[in-house]
């Protein structure tokens, strides 16, 4: 018999949606050895409500429910940003195809037919219970990095392969400049040089590992409006290069690898 994993999901939310005390009782039975902590909505108007107050890991939503059905409360609550990522796995007793598409047209990420198999719902809640604490562990990391990137002085920018700046952090104001109107800029406009095509070869390079460019002298231009007051036309950095490729660092390397590289991510600061 397959079985919760329960080191896994243990604590987390899951909200049942729907207005059938039978269905209710039986998944009841299926969740208590769970781990997990359980609410219910008899409709989807109270459903909107609790999801309000107390935001669920997953939610299981019957289909056909009085006044609000399964298929509009998964839209309203896509159709928000601050629950558009909790996932909804449809409860319905429907099996057409056209019935399936719609479901997932709606926002929803799987379904589990009636009547109930136990091991398919303890499969299909423990797989999306497991994808969504990995979600959530990914954009923990993303929102602790952002903030490294943010606040510290060195420039951290990523060009793409074509050369053009695809991202900018705030460092790049001290020079100047608007991180986010400079999307799109080729860095090359914002380097001051009389080679400039050999130094741009190195700044976006497509090396990585033991190859990447460390402390590459580059003149990035000051903005007119920085440059009237300090006169300084230019800023002397040095930038660390790495290129940013759909493989392995050590696939990079290898013949007869499908590869891809994606652009050049770079990390300069202040020349003393």
């Amino acid at each position: 018999m397959i079985e919760f994993d329960i080191d896994q999901i243990s604590g987390m939310k899951i909200l049942i949606v729907d207005d059938i005390l039978e269905n209710v009782d039986i998944l009841g039975h299926i969740l208590q050895r769970s781990g997990l902590e359980i609410s219910i909505s008899p409709t989807g108007e109270k459903a909107l409500e609790v999801i309000s107050k107390n935001k669920p890991d997953l939610i299981l939503m019957d289909i056909k429910m009085p006044g609000m059905d399964g298929y509009e409360v998964c839209a309203k609550l896509k159709a928000d940003v601050k629950t558009k990522d909790i996932p909804v796995i449809f409860i319905t007793a429907m099996s057409s195809t056209e019935d399936l598409v719609r479901s997932y047209n709606a926002g929803g990420i799987d379904y589990i037919a009636k009547p109930f198999q136990e091991q398919e719902v303890v499969c299909r809640i423990t797989t999306q219970l497991k994808l969504k604490k990995a979600q959530d562990e990914v954009m923990r990391r993303e929102k602790f990095y952002r903030v490294i990137v943010e606040s510290v002085p060195d420039l951290i920018f990523q060009l793409d392969p074509d050369r053009e700046i695809i991202f900018a952090n705030p460092a790049f104001r001290l020079l100047g400049y608007d991180p986010v109107e400079l999307v799109g800029t080729p860095i090359g406009d914002l380097i001051e040089s009389e080679n400039k095509e050999s130094l741009l070869q190195s700044l976006a390079t497509r090396n990585v590992g033991p190859l990447a460019i460390s402390d590459l002298e580059v003149n990035l231009k000051v903005s007119n409006e920085v440059s009237l007051v300090t006169e300084l036309s230019n800023q002397k950095i040095l930038v660390d290069s790495v290129g940013l490729w759909n493989v392995s660092d050590e696939d990079v390397f290898r013949e007869n690898v499908d590869k891809k590289f994606l652009g050049t991510l770079c990390v300069g600061k202040k020349a003393e």
